[in-house]
Formats: C-alpha cells, sequence, structure tokens
C-alpha cells in the first residue's frame, strides 16, 4: 500500500476524505504514493484527471477486497451506480445517475470487455478471469459510443498474455456457495506468440423455499476462454484472437409474497432457465508511431431456455460487430490527441411462446461515424469536442396467432464539448456538454394487442460541471462533480405484467450531485469513498396505454436519491517474513427507491456492512475471511404487481460467510 503520511494536505481536505463517501480506486500495489489513474475507456489510453468529466477505476485488488466477481456487484464498489437483475441475471438493470435500464434487451449502460460490446445477455454474469481494472465513465458517452451510452459506459480491461509464464488461481468457500477463477499464460514462441486460458465458476446455494418446501433460487454459472496474441518484439502489430464458452443454468426466477419476505418464502410456480454463450473476437492493432490504426471484430451468440410462471419462452441472439479507428499515441507532444473511426453492428433477435404456437424476429443493422478531439490550448487549457453520427434500420415480424411485418430507420447525431483547466497543478475545473440516445424499434415481446406498436428514439441531453484534486505527494484524489439533464421521449414498458411492451411515455430530468475520495491519510490507513445525490423525476409523462393517467413528478423506476459506499482498510506489518495483516471493512447506502412508475411498489432505503480480514504473504500468495451483508438484512431488488397475486418481489442476498485464498506464480 501506500506508505506516506499526509504532510503537505490540508486538514480541509483530510476531513473531506473521512467523510462517508464512495470507491474511487483502490491500489494495493506497494508504493509510496497513490499513482495517477490511467484509464482506456475513451478509446485511448488518457489520465483521468485531465479529462473534462467524471471517471472512476478499480484494480484487481480493489475488486478481490469486496469480494467482487460478477458485473452486479460493482455497485458496491462505484457510487451512483444501482446495478439489480431483474427477474433473472440474463435482464440486466444498471441505473447510473439516474438512467436506468428499464428495456434490458437495450440498456442505457453499456458493457465492453477489451474494446469489445457485450451482448445484453451477458451483463451481469460473472467478470471475466485475468480482469486488470473496471473502468466507468460516467454520463451521456453518445459521441463515441452511441446508442445506449446514456447512463455511462463499464469497460473491462483484462491482462493481456506476454513473455512472463504465470499461473494462478483464487478460490472461496462460503455458507451460500463456493466459487473460483484459474488462469494461465505462457509464451508460445517467445517474443513473437502468446496464449493464455481462464475459467471461471459460480455455484450459489438455493436461497429460496417455496410454499411446497422445495429450495429453488440457486445458480450456477461456468465460464472459459482461451486467447492467442501475436505481438513480435519491436514490430508494429499486436493481434489477439479470442473465443469463449459460458453457461448458466439457474432457479433464481423466483418471487416472495410481500408477507413471506421475511421468511424467503417463495411463490411455488415452475420458473427456471439455461443460458448458452458464445463469444469470438479479433483484436488487431498497428502501431504508425504517431497513431495506432484498430480493427475490432467481435461474434456473440446467446440462447436461453427460459420457463417462467410455467410458460416457456425461448429466445436467441446473435450480434456481429466491427470497428475500425485511429487514435493518436500519447506522450507525442502534439497539441491534439484524437481518435475516429467507423462502427457497424447487425443483431438478429428471435423469441418463442410455444404455447400460443407465436414466434417474431427482429434484425437491427447500425451504422456509424465517430470522432473525439482535445486540443491543448495551453498549459493548462483542453478542450475537447467530439460528434457522432448513427443510422439504424429495424426490421420485425411475427407469426402464428399474430402475423405482421414492418421496419423503421432512426438516424442520430450526438455531439459532445468538453473544457478543463488546471487552475493549478493540482486543482482542476471542467464543464461538459453531451449527448446520448437509445434507438426506436419494435417491441420484442410481441403479442396481438401491440403487434403494431413502435416507439421512437430517446435522447438525453447533458449539462456538467466538476472540480479534481490530486496532491502533488500523491497521497489524495478527489472528484467533486454536478449534472443536469433531460431525457425526451423517455422508452419505458407500459402496461401489466405479463403483457407489457416498450413505448415512449414523455420527459424526464435528472439532477445530482457525486463526490468521490481516495486518500492514504497514514502509513498504514487507506481510505475510498463516495457519495451521491440524484433527483430523477418524470416531468411530463404520458402512458399510451392509459391516456388519463398521469404519474407527472413522480420518481422514474430504479433511481435511488443517495448512494453511498466506504471501505477502510489498515495494513499490519508482521515479522520478517511473514507478510502482511490487512483488516477491512466497507459500506454500501442506498436511498429508497421504486419498482415501478406509480411509485407503490418498491425498497425502502438500507446500508449492507461488509468485514474481512486478509493476509498477504507476499505479491503471490494471499488469503482472506470475510463477512458479506454482515446484519443479515433483508432487502428487494426487483419487484412487480402480477394479476391474481398480488406484489411479488426477488430479494437480494443474505448474510454470507466464507473465506478466500489466491495464489500466483
Amino acid at each position: 500500500m501506500m506508505r506516506h503520511s499526509l504532510s503537505g494536505v490540508s486538514l480541509l481536505a483530510l476531513a473531506v476524505s473521512l467523510s462517508p463517501t464512495s470507491v474511487l480506486a483502490e491500489d494495493t500495489a506497494t508504493a509510496s504514493t497513490l499513482e495517477p489513474i490511467i484509464i482506456t475507456a475513451t478509446k485511448r489510453s488518457e489520465d483521468y484527471f485531465l479529462l473534462p468529466s467524471t471517471a472512476d477505476i478499480a484494480n484487481a485488488d480493489a475488486l478481490l477486497s469486496r469480494g467482487i466477481d460478477t458485473v452486479a456487484d460493482l455497485d458496491r464498489i462505484f457510487p451512483d451506480v444501482n446495478i439489480r437483475s431483474r427477474s433473472s441475471r440474463a435482464y440486466a438493470n444498471f441505473t447510473i445517475r439516474g438512467q436506468a435500464s428499464l428495456d434490458f434487451y437495450n440498456p442505457s449502460t453499456q458493457v465492453y470487455v477489451d474494446g469489445l460490446p457485450q451482448d445484453s445477455f451477458n451483463l451481469t454474469r460473472a467478470l471475466p478471469g485475468g480482469v486488470e481494472n473496471v473502468e466507468l465513465l460516467y454520463g451521456p458517452q453518445g459521441s463515441l459510443y452511441g446508442r445506449g451510452a446514456i447512463g455511462g459506459v463499464i469497460n473491462i480491461v483484462t491482462r493481456k498474455p506476454d513473455n512472463e509464464a504465470r499461473f494462478g488461481f483464487d478460490a472461496n468457500l462460503t455458507n451460500e456457495g463456493a466459487g473460483g477463477t484459474f488462469h494461465a499464460s505462457t509464451p508460445l514462441i517467445k517474443d513473437v506468440l502468446y496464449g493464455d486460458v481462464n475459467l471461471s465458476l459460480l455455484d450459489a446455494k438455493d436461497m429460496y423455499t417455496t410454499t411446497t418446501g422445495a429450495d429453488v433460487g440457486g445458480t450456477r454459472d461456468v465460464n472459459g476462454q482461451v486467447r492467442l496474441r501475436y505481438a513480435p518484439t519491436d514490430s508494429p502489430w499486436d493481434v489477439t484472437i479470442s473465443g469463449g464458452r459460458g453457461q448458466v443454468s439457474s432457479t433464481e426466477e423466483y418471487f416472495v409474497l410481500e408477507s413471506m419476505l421475511e421468511d424467503r418464502i417463495a411463490f411455488d410456480a415452475p420458473s427456471e432457465y439455461d443460458l448458452d454463450t458464445w463469444n469470438f473476437g479479433i483484436n488487431a492493432a498497428y502501431d504508425l508511431g504517431f497513431a495506432t490504426v484498430t480493427a475490432l471484430t467481435g461474434y456473440q451468440k446467446s440462447d436461453l431456455d427460459r420457463t417462467v410462471f410455467g410458460t416457456y419462452t425461448p429466445e436467441k441472439q446473435w450480434t456481429l460487430s466491427q470497428e475500425l479507428r485511429i487514435a493518436s499515441n500519447p506522450d507525442q507532444g502534439s497539441p491534439v490527441d484524437y481518435v475516429a473511426g467507423l462502427y457497424y453492428q447487425h443483431l438478429d433477435f428471435t423469441r418463442a411462446v410455444p404455447v400460443a404456437s407465436q414466434t417474431s424476429r427482429q434484425k437491427i443493422d447500425s451504422y456509424a461515424l465517430f470522432g473525439d478531439v482535445t486540443w491543448h490550448a495551453t498549459d493548462r487549457l483542453d478542450v475537447s469536442p467530439g460528434l457522432r453520427l448513427d443510422y439504424e434500420r429495424a426490421s420485425a415480424e411475427a407469426v402464428g396467432g399474430v402475423n405482421f411485418s414492418d421496419d423503421n430507420a432512426f438516424t442520430a447525431l450526438s455531439p459532445k464539448l468538453g473544457v478543463s483547466y488546471g487552475l493549478t497543478d493540482e486543482w482542476r475545473v471542467y464543464g461538459l456538454l453531451s449527448t446520448g440516445f437509445k434507438a426506436g424499434g419494435f417491441t420484442r415481446n410481441v403479442t396481438s394487442a401491440n403487434n403494431a406498436f413502435t416507439y421512437d428514439p430517446q435522447h438525453t441531453y447533458n449539462g456538467e460541471v466538476g472540480l479534481k484534486y490530486r496532491d502533488e505527494a500523491g497521497l489524495m484524489e478527489v472528484q467533486l462533480s454536478a449534472y443536469y439533464n433531460v431525457t425526451k421521449d423517455y422508452q419505458m414498458f407500459v402496461d401489466v405484467q405479463p403483457w407489457q411492451y416498450l413505448q415512449n411515455v414523455g420527459e424526464v430530468t435528472a439532477k445530482g450531485i457525486d463526490l468521490k475520495v481516495r486518500a492514504k491519510p497514514t502509513e498504514e490507513l487507506g481510505i475510498t469513498a463516495g457519495l451521491a445525490y440524484n433527483h430523477t423525476r418524470f416531468t411530463d409523462y404520458d402512458n399510451p396505454v392509459a391516456p388519463g393517467t398521469d404519474f407527472t413528478g413522480n420518481t422514474v423506476p430504479y433511481a435511488p436519491e443517495f448512494t453511498a459506499n466506504l471501505l477502510f482498510d489498515y495494513r499490519f506489518e508482521l515479522e520478517s517474513g511473514r507478510g502482511v495483516l490487512v483488516p477491512y471493512a466497507g459500506l454500501t447506502y442506498v436511498s429508497e427507491h421504486y419498482f415501478d412508475e406509480t411509485n407503490t411498489i418498491g425498497q425502502k432505503g438500507y446500508a449492507l456492512v461488509d468485514l474481512g480480514v486478509k493476509w498477504e504473504l507476499d505479491d503471490k500468495v494471499t488469503a482472506e475471511a470475510f463477512v458479506t451483508n454482515v446484519f443479515d438484512k433483508t432487502y428487494t431488488t426487483y419487484g412487480f404487481q402480477y394479476p391474481g397475486l398480488g406484489n411479488l418481489y426477488q430479494l437480494g442476498q443474505g448474510r454470507t460467510i466464507g473465506g478466500r485464498i489466491n495464489m500466483t506464480f
């Protein structure tokens, strides 16, 4: 960990660092100061401190310290983020800065792994093996990423295979199940060709007992990936080819009646699913010296066999994406840094309802041009404009019980302008205007009542100002930002379960403030923290199903007003050769929020406390004992009203007690 006292940092800054805020980044490397944070989510390597926006990062040690092994757990380390599975982990709901993913097929937050976009079915799955960093860009990222990147972008970066032969594993055992990862990397031809393999397993026990006494709610998630990397020494080429397979078997889609929440007794209706996924990728980069040209090709296929409430509704989806871009190399001494590129994606989705002899299919083709520039006008002033043009064509058809065929096209222009200024070497301010959009199209859940219904694109317009601080000694970093955005033609599911379909319901505004801090106040004590306030409301609600219904002024679903994260760790040096003992404590707070637009079904505010102690023999061997949700808080993550049954909910994870060992060779 970092090894200096906080000399030279003001008492005011120290007080800020000790306030109940959230996790910015946890750096457990042995060093004397906090290291600068370099991110690649902007499609080029940049120091987050210089960006005219808010960014965050968590490295592998930070993830391990909080027991984070799935994407769905990331809200325990990032503030102003709420990630929940809606019904199952195949349907993800991401909320960042109040922008909820109410349409889980087209979420408002995009997830990338090593530069490749991830299929919507995979967003809350286990983290891939060999994770090096998880990066987060807050707010609309339409000028770089296009459709869906309204709340932000999560970029997962894994370590590339190289000349260093290494292998390792992480294994954990808890009262709620077991899991682990294994990775191995080796040079196949020294200085030329390298390869690695990553495996992961998550085996979670049943969470509920049904009214008939059966145990349900368990999940088994297995993933594997292999990669070959061609990167000869002194060659401009760096090419990585990857292929992977994943399989989830789960009975987690059971729901608890409101009167049985504390007892975790689920309503007894047959619900289970199997999700098979395949992925293939090529990342080919050529270094021109002054810039790097990168071609990224991704193919993903998902096959979901799902039964919920006794009804079998299989879904299949495959996507093919291609990006070609050029980005200036860092440290070139040029007054202008840039990235520009072309993007294409094809999506093919099929859904069947055998009991109704019905099948529907959609195809979406997306084309885009994008560019982003940073002009270093002076030693302290940076100006960063960006622009992306997207064109999408969607077609849909349905047969059996419902027969229709239609197509539509949409165009979106997403500009951005950011300005940042260094007041001193330690203090920096910025202002940002950015935009984002979600494409229009056809509802995936086709019925005889909604087969002719399309919905329009959703557009978000965002303004943001911020203040950043990094002390000269590198012992503290602070980000403070305030934002206001307006979303037009907000997309949301309407009607009642299970016949809901997607429509535009009007206008939503969101405003908020977030604070992120990481600090090393003493030689032994580390603090990472953050606090976020968000006020997201319907400002003009128009329900096409019930024209007289008006929820103007209501809170948007899945948008808590306050979120907070806090982590303390303290390092005790043991006798020579015996390593370091690191006890830690973490807190996650989520305020009251709702699961529907009527604001009648929701979850009151709650706090989760995590405790643990880690023993670090060296940088290769660690062992840990931990307890998450120490006080066994009962809380819900999803809820809805079902005709004839009333309110049904899904529960969050109860108290988990376990141990973990991590070894790298």
